[in-house]
Protein backbone atom coordinates (compact mmCIF):
# COMPACT_ATOMS: atom_id res chain seq x y z
CA UNK A 1 0.00 0.00 0.00
CA UNK A 2 2.74 2.46 0.88
CA UNK A 3 4.80 2.19 -2.29
CA UNK A 4 4.96 0.25 -5.50
CA UNK A 5 6.36 -3.21 -4.99
CA UNK A 6 6.91 -6.18 -7.26
CA UNK A 7 8.17 -9.68 -6.54
CA UNK A 8 11.84 -8.62 -6.59
CA UNK A 9 11.57 -5.61 -4.30
CA UNK A 10 9.15 -7.54 -2.08
CA UNK A 11 11.90 -10.10 -1.43
CA UNK A 12 14.25 -7.34 -0.29
CA UNK A 13 11.45 -5.79 1.78
CA UNK A 14 10.86 -9.16 3.45
CA UNK A 15 14.59 -9.74 4.01
CA UNK A 16 15.07 -6.63 6.15
CA UNK A 17 13.07 -3.83 7.68
CA UNK A 18 14.46 -1.53 10.39
CA UNK A 19 13.07 -2.70 13.73
CA UNK A 20 11.60 0.71 14.52
CA UNK A 21 7.90 -0.16 14.64
CA UNK A 22 7.96 -1.28 18.27
CA UNK A 23 9.98 1.76 19.34
CA UNK A 24 7.52 4.12 17.69
CA UNK A 25 4.45 2.41 19.15
CA UNK A 26 6.01 2.35 22.62
CA UNK A 27 6.66 6.08 22.37
CA UNK A 28 2.87 6.50 22.59
CA UNK A 29 1.48 3.36 24.23
CA UNK A 30 2.34 2.41 27.80
CA UNK A 31 4.22 -0.84 28.31
CA UNK A 32 1.27 -2.33 30.18
CA UNK A 33 -1.35 -1.20 27.62
CA UNK A 34 -3.03 -4.41 26.42
CA UNK A 35 -5.83 -4.57 23.88
CA UNK A 36 -7.92 -7.58 22.96
CA UNK A 37 -8.07 -7.41 19.16
CA UNK A 38 -5.83 -5.33 16.91
CA UNK A 39 -5.90 -4.58 13.18
CA UNK A 40 -2.82 -3.50 11.21
CA UNK A 41 -3.77 -2.00 7.83
CA UNK A 42 -1.10 -2.17 5.14
CA UNK A 43 0.90 -4.74 7.10
CA UNK A 44 3.42 -5.53 4.37
CA UNK A 45 5.30 -8.66 5.38
CA UNK A 46 4.03 -8.44 8.95
CA UNK A 47 6.65 -6.62 10.99
CA UNK A 48 4.24 -3.85 11.97
CA UNK A 49 1.51 -6.37 12.82
CA UNK A 50 3.90 -8.32 15.03
CA UNK A 51 4.94 -5.09 16.76
CA UNK A 52 1.26 -4.36 17.42
CA UNK A 53 0.90 -7.82 18.96
CA UNK A 54 3.17 -6.65 21.80
CA UNK A 55 0.11 -4.69 22.95
CA UNK A 56 -2.67 -7.13 21.94
CA UNK A 57 -4.06 -10.57 22.66
CA UNK A 58 -4.41 -11.18 18.92
CA UNK A 59 -3.80 -9.23 15.70
CA UNK A 60 -4.83 -9.47 12.07
CA UNK A 61 -2.72 -7.80 9.39
CA UNK A 62 -4.21 -6.87 6.02
CA UNK A 63 -2.59 -5.64 2.82
CA UNK A 64 -3.64 -5.15 -0.79
CA UNK A 65 -0.35 -6.68 -2.00
CA UNK A 66 -0.51 -10.43 -2.59
CA UNK A 67 3.31 -10.51 -2.83
CA UNK A 68 3.64 -9.04 0.66
CA UNK A 69 1.09 -11.37 2.26
CA UNK A 70 2.75 -14.39 0.65
CA UNK A 71 6.03 -13.37 2.32
CA UNK A 72 4.48 -12.48 5.68
CA UNK A 73 6.31 -13.48 8.84
CA UNK A 74 4.71 -16.43 10.63
CA UNK A 75 3.68 -15.57 14.18
CA UNK A 76 1.36 -17.44 16.53
CA UNK A 77 -0.53 -14.32 17.56
CA UNK A 78 -0.93 -12.78 14.11
CA UNK A 79 -3.02 -13.79 11.08
CA UNK A 80 -2.90 -12.19 7.64
CA UNK A 81 -5.28 -11.64 4.78
CA UNK A 82 -5.40 -9.79 1.48
CA UNK A 83 -7.73 -6.79 1.50
CA UNK A 84 -9.57 -5.08 -1.30
CA UNK A 85 -8.95 -1.36 -1.69
CA UNK A 86 -10.94 0.63 0.90
CA UNK A 87 -12.82 -2.47 2.10
CA UNK A 88 -12.27 -4.04 5.52
CA UNK A 89 -13.88 -7.47 5.58
CA UNK A 90 -14.76 -7.47 9.27
CA UNK A 91 -17.87 -7.03 11.38
CA UNK A 92 -18.86 -3.70 12.90
CA UNK A 93 -17.23 -2.84 16.24
CA UNK A 94 -14.53 -5.53 15.97
CA UNK A 95 -11.25 -3.88 16.95
CA UNK A 96 -9.88 -2.23 20.08
CA UNK A 97 -6.87 -0.74 18.27
CA UNK A 98 -6.09 -0.10 14.60
CA UNK A 99 -2.70 0.91 13.20
CA UNK A 100 -1.37 2.16 9.88
CA UNK A 101 2.42 1.86 9.64
CA UNK A 102 3.50 3.91 6.64
CA UNK A 103 0.51 2.72 4.67
CA UNK A 104 -1.91 5.66 4.58
CA UNK A 105 -0.38 8.06 2.06
CA UNK A 106 -1.57 6.26 -1.08
CA UNK A 107 -4.65 4.75 0.56
CA UNK A 108 -6.10 7.86 2.24
CA UNK A 109 -9.77 8.38 1.43
CA UNK A 110 -13.03 9.11 3.19
CA UNK A 111 -14.27 5.65 2.26
CA UNK A 112 -11.34 4.00 4.02
CA UNK A 113 -11.74 6.19 7.10
CA UNK A 114 -15.45 5.32 7.21
CA UNK A 115 -14.50 1.64 7.10
CA UNK A 116 -11.98 2.14 9.90
CA UNK A 117 -14.64 3.78 12.05
CA UNK A 118 -17.15 1.04 11.21
CA UNK A 119 -14.89 -1.81 12.37
CA UNK A 120 -13.61 0.11 15.42
CA UNK A 121 -15.13 -0.46 18.82
CA UNK A 122 -16.35 2.63 20.68
CA UNK A 123 -13.32 4.61 21.98
CA UNK A 124 -10.94 2.37 20.01
CA UNK A 125 -7.40 3.69 19.56
CA UNK A 126 -6.31 4.48 15.99
CA UNK A 127 -2.61 5.12 15.41
CA UNK A 128 -0.99 6.34 12.21
CA UNK A 129 2.79 6.16 12.22
CA UNK A 130 5.68 6.10 9.81
CA UNK A 131 9.43 6.49 9.64
CA UNK A 132 11.73 8.03 7.07
CA UNK A 133 15.20 6.54 6.85
CA UNK A 134 17.42 9.34 5.58
CA UNK A 135 19.23 7.84 2.58
CA UNK A 136 20.17 10.87 0.49
CA UNK A 137 23.77 10.90 1.74
CA UNK A 138 24.09 7.20 0.95
CA UNK A 139 23.03 7.71 -2.66
CA UNK A 140 25.47 10.61 -2.92
CA UNK A 141 28.24 8.38 -1.52
CA UNK A 142 27.43 5.77 -4.18
CA UNK A 143 27.45 8.40 -6.91
CA UNK A 144 23.82 7.72 -7.76
CA UNK A 145 21.54 10.62 -8.64
CA UNK A 146 18.26 9.21 -7.41
CA UNK A 147 15.61 11.68 -8.55
CA UNK A 148 13.00 9.69 -6.63
CA UNK A 149 14.84 10.56 -3.39
CA UNK A 150 15.57 14.15 -4.37
CA UNK A 151 12.02 14.83 -5.56
CA UNK A 152 10.03 12.52 -3.30
CA UNK A 153 6.45 13.76 -2.83
CA UNK A 154 5.61 11.03 -0.33
CA UNK A 155 4.46 12.54 2.96
CA UNK A 156 5.45 10.51 6.01
CA UNK A 157 3.27 12.74 8.22
CA UNK A 158 0.05 11.86 6.39
CA UNK A 159 -2.93 11.58 8.71
CA UNK A 160 -6.70 11.94 8.40
CA UNK A 161 -6.65 15.75 8.15
CA UNK A 162 -8.86 17.06 5.37
CA UNK A 163 -11.42 14.28 5.81
CA UNK A 164 -14.67 14.24 7.81
CA UNK A 165 -13.44 13.74 11.37
CA UNK A 166 -16.78 13.80 13.17
CA UNK A 167 -16.30 10.20 14.31
CA UNK A 168 -12.71 10.47 15.57
CA UNK A 169 -10.85 12.80 17.91
CA UNK A 170 -7.13 13.50 17.63
CA UNK A 171 -5.16 12.79 20.80
CA UNK A 172 -1.58 13.52 19.88
CA UNK A 173 0.68 14.16 16.90
CA UNK A 174 4.47 14.39 17.01
CA UNK A 175 7.79 13.82 15.25
CA UNK A 176 11.00 12.36 16.70
CA UNK A 177 14.38 11.12 15.44
CA UNK A 178 16.14 7.78 15.94
CA UNK A 179 19.71 6.73 15.13
CA UNK A 180 20.16 2.99 14.62
CA UNK A 181 22.93 0.54 13.75
CA UNK A 182 22.69 -1.43 10.52
CA UNK A 183 24.72 -4.15 8.82
CA UNK A 184 25.84 -3.46 5.26
CA UNK A 185 24.01 -6.60 4.11
CA UNK A 186 20.78 -5.25 5.61
CA UNK A 187 21.42 -1.77 4.27
CA UNK A 188 21.59 -3.20 0.75
CA UNK A 189 18.21 -4.90 1.26
CA UNK A 190 16.78 -1.63 2.59
CA UNK A 191 18.00 0.33 -0.43
CA UNK A 192 16.55 -2.21 -2.86
CA UNK A 193 13.19 -2.64 -1.14
CA UNK A 194 11.44 0.22 -2.98
CA UNK A 195 10.96 0.02 -6.73
CA UNK A 196 12.12 3.57 -7.49
CA UNK A 197 15.35 3.02 -5.53
CA UNK A 198 15.92 -0.37 -7.15
CA UNK A 199 15.59 1.13 -10.63
CA UNK A 200 18.12 3.89 -9.90
CA UNK A 201 20.64 1.47 -8.41
CA UNK A 202 20.25 -1.16 -11.15
CA UNK A 203 20.75 1.51 -13.81
CA UNK A 204 24.19 2.33 -12.36
CA UNK A 205 25.36 -1.07 -11.07
CA UNK A 206 23.71 -3.27 -13.69
CA UNK A 207 20.70 -5.56 -13.46
CA UNK A 208 22.67 -8.76 -12.77
CA UNK A 209 23.48 -9.55 -9.12
CA UNK A 210 22.41 -6.07 -8.04
CA UNK A 211 22.32 -7.00 -4.36
CA UNK A 212 25.86 -8.42 -4.32
CA UNK A 213 27.24 -5.49 -6.30
CA UNK A 214 25.55 -3.03 -3.97
CA UNK A 215 26.95 -4.74 -0.86
CA UNK A 216 30.45 -4.56 -2.34
CA UNK A 217 30.06 -0.86 -3.19
CA UNK A 218 28.78 -0.03 0.30
CA UNK A 219 31.60 -1.92 2.03
CA UNK A 220 34.15 -0.32 -0.26
CA UNK A 221 32.84 3.21 0.30
CA UNK A 222 32.21 2.90 4.05
CA UNK A 223 35.18 0.67 4.90
CA UNK A 224 33.12 -1.36 7.35
CA UNK A 225 30.52 -4.12 7.63
CA UNK A 226 28.29 -1.91 9.80
CA UNK A 227 27.23 1.71 9.91
CA UNK A 228 24.55 3.95 11.42
CA UNK A 229 21.54 5.60 9.85
CA UNK A 230 19.14 8.26 11.06
CA UNK A 231 15.38 8.00 10.77
CA UNK A 232 12.69 10.59 11.40
CA UNK A 233 9.58 9.10 12.99
CA UNK A 234 6.02 10.40 12.87
CA UNK A 235 2.91 9.46 14.85
CA UNK A 236 -0.68 10.67 15.06
CA UNK A 237 -3.13 9.03 17.47
CA UNK A 238 -6.93 9.23 17.42
CA UNK A 239 -9.84 7.88 19.42
CA UNK A 240 -12.97 6.57 17.71
CA UNK A 241 -16.11 8.40 18.84
CA UNK A 242 -19.15 6.14 18.49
Amino acid sequence: MAKEYDSITARHYAAYRPSLHSQILKSYLNVDDKFNYGLDIGCGTGQSAISLFDHCEKVVGVDTSKEMIEKSIIHTGVTYQIMQTNILDFDNDSFDIITFAGSLFYAKSQKLLDEVIRVSKPIATIILYDFEVLMKDTFTLLGINNTAVNNDVYDHQTNFSGLDLNSIAINKSYRESIIFDIKISDMAHLLLSAKDNYTSIATVLGKENVYEHLKWELRNKLGSDTTTLKANTYLTAYTAIK
